[in-house]
This record gives C-alpha cells, structure tokens and sequence, in this order.
C-alpha cells in the first residue's frame, strides 16, 4: 500500500506519456505506466504495468494488479494512441476499427475500470489526451481525426457526470510537435494511384509540421500542471498551431478556411 498519490500513464514506454511518466515521479506520485509488451527494465522509478487498452482482459487484470499493490488511484492520464497516414478510401474498415480501438475505445475501457474506485473515494482525476485534429480534422488522417473526435465528445459528457463525485474531466490538445510521430503511422491498407500526388502531398506536410514543431515536454509539463490544479478546465490546447488554427476556423468564413488548409497540406 502507498500514501502516495497513485498516477497510471496508459501508452508510457516513449513520446508524451513516457515524458509524463517521468515528470509525475518528480512531483512525488507513485507512477504506473502501460505497454503492450513487457519491458525488460522499468525506466525513472516508473512502474510498469503489461496492458493492452484494446483488450478488455488485459485492461481488468492490469487494474486489478495496480489496485492491489495500491488500494487507490488519483489520477489517470489516457495517453495511448495510434496514428494513421492514409486518406479515406484507401483505409479499411478492419484498419480504422483498430484505430479506434486504441484511441477512443482503449480510453474508454480504462476509464470504466478505474471509475468505480475513483466514486469510492470520493475523488478522482482523469487526463485524455486528444489533439489538435480532434477539433479540426487532418487530411490524410481521416479516422485518427474521427477518434479523437469521439474523445472530446466522450469526455465532455463523462465530466459532467461524475463531477458529483469530486472527479475532474479534462482534455489536453496538442498541435504538432517534435516527436516520432510520423516514423510510426501505419500505412493505408490499399494505395490507389488517383490519391498519389494527395498522398505525398500530406506526407510532406505533416513531417514539416512535426520536424517545426515545439519540444513534447511542453505537453509533459502542461498534463502535470492540470493534474496538480485545484479547478482544472475541461480543455486545454497546447502548441502554437493548436491555439491559432481554432481560431482562424471560427473567425473566417469556411470557404477561406478551407482555401487556407489546401494550401498548408498543398492539395491538388
């Protein structure tokens, strides 16, 4: 058992939530992370766990085990995820299910898991990471925009019902940053030669936008920061092109906005 305060990091062997992991342990939390497989060392006095959001089994038995070592939970950041590069057609529906079993329903499936423990104690924090493509979507990116906009949804109606419980809901959206990102999307399932010049039209945006983008520990330290905030907000956004192209969207007409994405991902 622990007089820590107990984080679980889903998605914590690299990118933001390994960043996030690490800073948690900084701040004196007694941090879980998640992988799918197992680690061969538990980096920074991070814990961790073997769970598969994608796997209702894995997601009960990692909580039982966290639980069991513990007897409770305080906070709870949703970072697992899974990007795509490949335009709608080219994607099929097996691929986009599994989009969306990591990044919508793996969240879910461990948030369900932990919410009981969470109403016991009478308090609670859960962090989901969502993006910048959750509010506007990403050519090229279809069904990781989708997901994620599923995710906003979700949790805007999640904290509004467990509020009662002095559990606190809130989304981080990130814009572009210097991570990894495009080195692991998962190709499109069929190419078809009337979406080539589209295809490497947003491939070499989307690497641009990543290899310009801000450092994630910026994400890292925002996720800390909501967690530790005595009246956090439901969304926060994070990264310059997060915090403007919302903006542009709601002041411009949509045809200019439109007109301004082609040109960004220089659609032909």
């Amino acid at each position: 058992m622990t007089n820590k305060k107990v984080a679980l990091v889903t998605g914590a062997s690299s990118g933001f939530g390994e960043l996030t992991a690490a800073l948690l342990v900084t701040k004196g939390y007694r941090v879980f992370g998640t992988s799918r497989r197992e680690q061969s060392a538990s980096p920074q006095n991070i814990e961790m766990l073997v769970l598969d959001v994608q796997s209702d089994q894995s997601v009960h038995a990692g909580i039982e085990k966290l639980l069991a070592l513990t007897n409770r939970i305080d906070l709870l950041i949703n970072n697992a995820g899974q990007a795509h590069a490949s335009v709608i057609e080219e994607t099929s529906l097996a691929q986009a299910r599994d989009i969306f079993e990591t990044n919508f329903w793996g969240a879910v499936r461990v948030t369900g898991a932990v919410l009981p423990r969470m109403r016991q104690q009478c308090r609670g924090r859960i962090i989901n990471v969502s993006s910048l493509a959750g509010l506007i979507s990403v050519v090229g990116q279809g069904f990781y925009s989708a997901s994620k906009f599923a995710l906003e949804g979700y949790s805007e109606s999640l904290s509004l019902e467990v509020e009662q419980f002095n559990i606190k809901v809130s989304l981080i959206e990130p814009g572009f940053f210097k991570t990894k990102l495009h080195h692991h999307m998962s190709p499109s399932t069929t190419d078809l030669a009337d979406y080539k010049a589209l295809r490497a039209s947003v491939a070499s945006a989307i690497k641009r936008a990543i290899l310009q983008g801000d450092k994630p520990e910026k994400v890292a330290e925002l996720i800390v920061q909501v967690a530790e905030s005595q009246s956090p907000r439901l969304r926060y956004r994070v990264g310059s092109d997060a915090l403007w192209v919302p903006r542009l969207k709601a002041m411009l007409p949509e045809s200019w906005f439109r007109l301004g994405i082609k040109k960004r991902f220089n659609l032909p």
